[in-house]
């Protein structure tokens, strides 16, 4: 009898310890962002008494809790799209990889004729920037002028024999794309640096990689973070510009003192917006692309920007 009460003890505790392995692997597997995303996503839309996917007017949404990488609203994030003016992001990122912030650019009038008509400009003059001023000109009025001519003097550098301001920034961007491939921006193909192209494509998922990489920096965060923003240039004039993004303007009904950032992005009849929020001593990186209006691309960001502030899971 003792034997048998032995045995069952020792299968017990042999049964216990499978269990115990098992579970644990399994919260190893679950604990892996990319594990189970769809089943978690339910999970977390119900904790934070969210919607359907389909109540949301974006084709495609992330919403990342930057601090642990955890996704806690997808949709379609794979899906390819046109980026628009956030081309621009991975133009700068690659820009950085080629001159330094202070280096001194001229912004020729062969580069600056290219800008399409339509664009959104930073009226950029034939004189002298510094390269951190061209960078906030692209980043706060989105400046397509001030991507040709970024795109302009990086293709000097790659190229120093070419000629016109076409072919430097054919080089620019043709380096750009096997920049954006060697990096991992699998999804990602630009042709046009300030973005007004209609055949380029990225994915949320490649723009949270692109936005990360550049939050790294300091003066990426000060320069996004402006309702407006004063450059003041290597001949010590000045020029204003103010941002397009309506959550940093205190005189509209979006206005948010906890957004950060980041930027907009607009063509034809699609609207991007990718929105950096802090709360609870944390920061979410929110993507919302391809929004039928102005209006609703703002209206989805700040639902999801509400669904953080009354999430008890999101405090902890």
């Amino acid at each position: 009898m003792k034997n048998k009460n032995k045995k069952k003890r020792i299968n017990g505790v042999k049964i216990f310890l499978i269990i115990l392995i098992l579970g644990i692997f399994f919260i190893y597997l679950v604990m892996q962002p990319e594990n189970f995303r769809n089943a978690k996503n339910q999970i977390r839309m119900l904790l934070f008494e969210n919607s359907i996917e389909g109540s949301y007017n974006a084709k495609s949404l992330l919403l990342v809790d930057l601090s642990n990488d955890n996704v806690f609203i997808s949709k379609k994030e794979k899906e390819k799209h046109v980026p628009a003016s956030l081309a621009k992001l991975f133009v700068i990122e690659y820009a950085t990889t080629l001159a330094d912030l202070d280096s001194i650019v001229f912004a020729n009038n062969e580069a600056i004729s290219l800008t399409k008509p339509g664009s959104s400009v930073a009226n950029i003059k034939e004189t002298k920037y510094f390269m951190h001023n061209l960078f906030a000109a692209m980043l706060i009025p989105s400046g397509n002028d001030a991507a040709y001519v970024v795109a302009d003097y990086c293709g000097s550098i790659l190229s120093p024999k070419s000629k016109t301001s076409k072919e430097r920034i054919n080089v620019f961007m043709k380096n750009l794309n096997s920049y954006l491939k060697d990096k991992g921006y699998k999804d990602t193909i630009l042709y046009d640096p300030s973005g007004f192209d209609t055949e380029a494509r990225t994915t949320a998922l490649d723009l949270k990689k692109v936005v990360e990489k550049l939050l790294e920096n300091q003066w990426f965060r000060d320069i996004v973070s402006q309702s407006s923003y004063t450059a003041t240039l290597p001949n010590g004039s000045t020029q204003t510009w103010k941002n397009t993004n309506t959550f940093l303007d205190p005189t509209s009904d979006y206005y948010n003192k906890n957004v950060i950032g980041i930027k907009t992005g607009s063509l034809s009849d699609d609207y991007n917006l990718i929105v950096l929020y802090q709360m609870y001593g944390k920061e979410f990186l929110i993507c919302s692309l391809v929004s039928q209006s102005d209006t609703s691309r703002y209206d989805d960001v700040n639902y999801i920007i509400q669904t953080i502030n009354e999430s008890d899971y999101l405090k902890k």
